[in-house]
């Protein structure tokens, strides 16, 4: 190693001596300047804080709440200790504001403590700066009296606000910043009404209240509630701003208050404003999420299963007459393609309140979702609703109720709509209603109305119904009913029908179907089993009468009558029963019946058929086999025979029928009939006389079997059981004259009624 090499080394050496010593003696200065300055900072704490004590007496903050909340409120105030919880941090024990108005000397708030958390440094000015006023487990008793009074008070900002806080004298200005509320129950107590309510689990910051400003603030709260064996809790966020405006309840103002009400996955949102306590004004909106029967559970609802979707609500209205009127305004409600309004007032003094509303046009495929009930009915098309609620003793009523259908198709109860078109409306709890109908297609059972106008209204106990147009079965008809006392036993009835084209038979069917629909809903059992056979057509119409038809009048027309035995037309028929129910063992009243330029069809195949008809028939197959020269054709008679007139006039009673008038007109045979025919019992008792067109002048008859004119003519009676009638063969001299006389003595009414009704218009008054 060379020299110059060794003092380079030395030189380094040296170096790293020098730099440790004077590190090491500077991290010795600094950990005394520390130490030091530590030193002084506690000595000055030690000086302020004996300054603090000397200055400020932390035990004469109980004057200042207690002076400042007394002026503020013009309430008596005791606070029953103090304590220094922390240099900054005082805590006032047994806190309480008495109540003069609502319930003299009771405390209108109290609180196990009141924790004042204040600044230090502005005490050196003389100023008192509360940063926080905590009330824990405060109760706030408010009290509405039986004069409407309230005993919530009036708060006077522009007392002083400064209070002597030292040993000395001096005064201390005071400000108070935020307030804070936690776990707190608030107690209402409506002397007038005699309700209560109660509120529990409070909790409430506010940022920097001031009285005359706007001051935001937060609050939060669970409500617990039973229900049945039930515990549920809504959790509540609420958030936005506060004018308290020296708590003058005039101008005290809630704006933009947002709340959160976690009751369902999602929270239902709502934001409030609010103006004025003493009359306040109000507007609110309400978003609530989708949510199921589930979500529900907690509240133990029926175990139905339904889906309501996502709904707002908006609502502006306001509280008049110290809070006993309420008026609404403006409500809107939007659920899912539902979009309600309505306004409506209340009035709590008297337990009252009335509702309008109305809705825009909606589907009714799948409301069933959200009303389980609809289900059963299988609802298609659209709808609309408007109408009034009333609220009065406990009880809601219906004043009146508006309904749109177009093109609506359900099953009501079996009766089957299709494309239905109308309107309905309900006055006054369903006592007075009305419905009409454009178009669209009902079925019963078998029976089709179709292309169905209708109207129909009822009002005290009557029922008036009109079809004004309709095809039933593809047969044009027209209807027009009215119903007396309906829900009486001695109701009356009175109809006027008109068919295009009348067919007993179908007609009997219809009402068979009517029968069988309607039976299973009066839970009265199965209907009648139909019957076949003899008489099965009489057997099937008169067990299956409605029993609500213990008084029936009315008339019946058609442009044509069709059935196997018989057609033509125009028909008419005239009636007046009562005890026209099932069996017909009450059957009581006249019936008149008219037709004219009618066809009697193929009597020979009928007899095949029917034994009462081969009986009744007979004569006319035995005068068949005994044409002598040509002298007459009883065959036409056995085939069709043209019927220029039929005319029948009877009374029933009690099923047993009088012929009072009955005869038949026409080119070929006349004939008139007199006697009885029991249908109830099936037996028959009549006389018939028949006169024929003699179409040969050479032909000898019998005398037996022509009249005094010489044309032939049969005389028979047929008795005894309708299945198996007897047959006596009468003389028939007297044949002609019968038959002259009964034409010329009619049915004894002129069907003027019908007439007006098939040209006139009929609908129910709305």
């Amino acid at each position: 190693m060379t020299k110059q090499e060794k003092r380079k080394q030395a030189k380094k050496r040296w170096f790293l001596r020098k730099t440790k010593h004077y590190t090491k003696a500077s991290c010795l200065t600094t950990w005394r300047l520390v130490l030091f300055t530590l030193m002084l900072l506690l000595l000055l704490f030690c000086i302020g804080w004996i300054f603090f004590l000397r200055t400020f007496n932390a035990q004469h903050i109980n004057e200042v709440i207690t002076t400042q909340l007394q002026q503020w409120l013009d309430r008596p105030v005791k606070i029953s200790s103090l304590e220094l919880k922390f240099i900054n941090t005082v805590e006032l024990k047994g806190f309480y504001i008495l109540d003069t108005v609502g319930e003299p000397g009771q405390a209108l708030v109290s609180a196990d403590s009141v924790t004042l958390h204040f600044e230090l440094l502005p005490l050196f000015e003389k100023k008192l700066v509360i940063h926080e006023v905590a009330l824990n487990s405060p109760r706030f008793n408010l009290v509405r009296r039986s004069d409407g009074e309230y005993n919530m008070p009036q708060v006077h900002t522009h007392a002083e606000s400064s209070a002597y806080t030292n040993i000395g004298g001096r005064k201390f200005a005071l400000q108070i910043e935020d307030w804070s509320i936690k776990n707190g129950v608030f107690y209402f107590q409506d002397n007038m009404s005699g309700a209560s309510h109660s509120l529990y689990g409070f909790n409430a910051h506010f940022d920097n209240l001031q009285f005359d400003n706007d001051t935001p603030f937060q609050l939060e709260m669970v409500l617990r509630n039973q229900w049945q064996e039930r515990i549920s809790e809504l959790e509540i966020n609420v958030n936005g701003t506060l004018n308290l405006a020296d708590l003058d309840w005039s101008k005290f103002a809630l704006r933009g208050v947002k709340t959160q009400v976690s009751l369902f996955d999602e929270p239902v949102k709502i934001t409030l404003d609010l103006e004025n306590l003493k009359v306040p004004s109000f507007s609110v909106e309400v978003a609530a999420p989708a949510f199921k029967a589930k979500d529900l559970s907690q509240f133990g609802l029926p175990n139905k299963e339904f889906e309501v979707p996502a709904s707002t609500i908006t609502a502006t209205g306001i509280l008049t007459d110290n809070y006993t009127q309420l008026a609404v305004t403006q409500l809107a409600a939007t659920v899912g393609d539902i979009q309600l309004s309505a306004s409506g007032q209340a009035d709590f003094s008297k337990n009252s309140a009335q509702v309008t509303f109305d809705t825009n046009g909606f589907t009714l495929l799948g409301k069933e979702k959200i009303l389980p009930f609809l289900a059963q009915y299988g609802l298609s098309g659209q709808a609309k609703a408007g109408g009034k609620l009333s609220y009065a003793g406990q009880t809601w009523a219906l004043p009146l109720l508006t309904l749109q259908a177009e093109n609506v198709s359900g099953n009501f109860y079996g009766f089957l709509t299709k494309n239905i078109s109308g309107e309905f409306q309900a006055k006054n709890q369903f006592s007075d209603l009305y419905v009409r109908t454009t178009d669209g297609q009902l079925t019963v059972a078998r029976s089709v109305f179709d292309k169905l106008k209708l109207s129909a209204s009822w009002r005290k106990g009557t029922l008036y119904g009109s079809i004004e147009g309709a095809e039933l079965n593809q047969v044009p008809m027209k209807l027009d009913i009215n119903i007396v006392d309906l829900k009486k036993e001695d109701r009356r009835i009175h109809t006027r029908l008109y068919f295009q084209n009348f067919d007993p038979m179908s007609f009997i069917a219809t009402v068979q179907d009517f029968v069988t629909v309607i039976t299973p809903l009066t839970h009265r059992g199965e209907p009648i089993p139909e019957v076949t056979g003899e008489l099965a057509w009489l057997r099937n119409f008169r067990d299956r009468l409605p029993n609500f038809m213990p008084n029936f009048s009315g008339s019946l027309a058609a442009d044509t009558f069709t059935s196997g035995v018989l057609t033509g037309g125009p028909f008419y028929a005239a009636f007046d029963f009562t005890g026209m129910t099932a069996r017909a063992k009450e059957l009581s009243g006249p019936i008149q019946l008219h037709l004219k330029q009618g066809t009697i069809h193929q009597m020979e195949k009928w007899a095949e058929e029917q034994e009462a008809l081969n009986v009744t028939f007979q004569p006319f197959i035995m005068m068949h086999r005994m044409e002598r020269a040509g002298s007459f054709s009883v065959g036409k008679v056995l085939r069709d025979v043209a019927v220029e007139e039929l005319g029948v006039s009877a009374v029933f009673t009690n099923g047993h029928m009088q012929i009072d008038n009955a005869y038949t007109v026409g080119p070929i045979i006349s004939a008139s009939v007199g006697g009885w025919v029991d249908w109830v019992n099936e037996q028959v008792d009549t006389t018939i006389y028949t006169m024929f067109t003699n179409t040969s002048k050479s032909g000898v008859l019998a005398e037996n079997l022509t009249d005094e004119s010489g044309n032939p003519a049969l005389a028979f009676r047929l008795s005894s059981s309708m299945i198996k009638p007897k047959l006596e063969m009468l003389r028939a001299k007297q044949a002609g004259k019968t038959i002259r006389a009964a034409q010329a003595a009619g049915v004894g009414t002129d069907f003027e009624e019908s007439a007006k009704f098939i040209q006139g218009e009929y609908h129910a008054t709305k």
